[in-house]
């Protein structure tokens, strides 16, 4: 450009310019149409949260402690909480309801294997339970005064015989009574009976890694449209919290200095009994979807985090096109 004359590189600045002109309007005009569509979602949610007689908040309770083994947890097929790659103890709880589409049975699968670097589940008491687990709910997310839980499920005991466990898998039954009812993924394509499917999750997943690497929030959103509907209803979240979910996505999804990571290492899994899919990294079982970030820590030491995007796809009867519910 520098052996260019003077001439064209003033037409080329100036064309430069018109176009960055006619950018800002456009994007200013998008930002419009978004904030309106945005504020009528959170309408439609809020008057349909506000209809319900009551809002159940359906959570399941772990913990680990006594073995310290790597576990998933399923509800309906989906996965809720794991802890796999990773050694040692957890205790802790997850929310559900977003993996419950409507009231009656619910399906609960767990899978234990031993803690790392061992090839048999063990407890470091054999009079304390290997694994404990319980589901509850609470009578209505929006009453802070009434925190109590009703038990819907627990564990029963899980024996070790004597020849030793090297794997645990149980599917269970547990009720569940939810005010909502959506279709999701329930009368969607048998994803393993579509051809080149997994060309097709490839294909989705790196045109999602376009939009992380573009920072385009924008569209990305768009393709999650109906994940964050159903869920901000199945959790009854208020206009605020819709709000403050946005903005923590965006904030992920844009951040400055994030590094799209390869999608090595990776493998196409079924959930929702063949109905859904996904990309989880080999290793941890994680969404293979993530980004790294390095920042300096007050002690002066580089330090890195990994943030993971978990997407789940179907495929409606009448399409043939991979789209986010989850």
């Amino acid at each position: 450009m520098i052996k260019k004359s003077i001439k064209i590189i003033c037409i080329t600045f100036s064309c430069f310019i018109y176009s960055c002109s006619q950018g800002n309007k456009e994007q200013k005009q998008n930002n419009t149409i978004q904030t309106k569509t945005e504020d009528m979602m959170i309408s439609e949610i809020e008057q349909k949260v506000n209809s319900f007689s009551s809002r159940p908040y359906y959570s399941v309770d772990f913990d680990n402690s006594n073995s310290g083994c790597q576990f998933e947890i399923l509800i309906n097929d989906i996965p809720v909480a794991k802890k796999i790659g990773i050694g040692g103890a957890l205790t802790s709880s997850a929310p559900i309801n977003s993996c419950i589409l409507n009231s009656g049975k619910q399906k609960l699968k767990i899978k234990l294997y031993p803690n790392i670097g061992k090839n048999q589940l063990t407890v470091s008491d054999k009079n304390t339970p290997l694994f404990t687990l319980s589901i509850a709910y609470r009578k209505d997310a929006w009453d802070y005064n009434d925190i109590n839980e009703v038990l819907v499920f627990q564990l029963p005991s899980i024996p070790i015989p004597e020849s030793g466990l090297p794997y645990f898998e149980k599917e269970f039954e547990f009720d569940a009574e939810v005010p909502y009812q959506f279709e999701g993924w329930s009368n969607s394509k048998d994803l393993t009976k579509v051809a080149d499917i997994e060309q097709k999750v490839l294909d989705k997943y790196k045109e999602i890694q376009r939009l992380l690497a573009n920072k385009d929030y924008s569209t990305f959103e768009k393709m999650k449209k109906q994940k964050d509907s159903e869920m901000n209803i199945s959790f009854y979240l208020k206009p605020n919290e819709i709000i403050e979910g946005v903005k923590f996505d965006k904030d992920a999804f844009t951040e400055k200095n994030a590094v799209v990571q390869p999608l090595d290492n990776a493998k196409v899994v079924f959930y929702g009994y063949n109905r859904l899919v996904t990309l989880e990294n080999i290793s941890d079982k994680g969404s293979a979807l993530r980004t790294k970030i390095k920042h300096e820590a007050k002690d002066g030491k580089v330090k890195e985090e990994t943030i993971k995007f978990p997407i789940l796809f179907h495929m409606s009867q009448n399409s043939d096109e991979l789209e986010v519910i989850r």
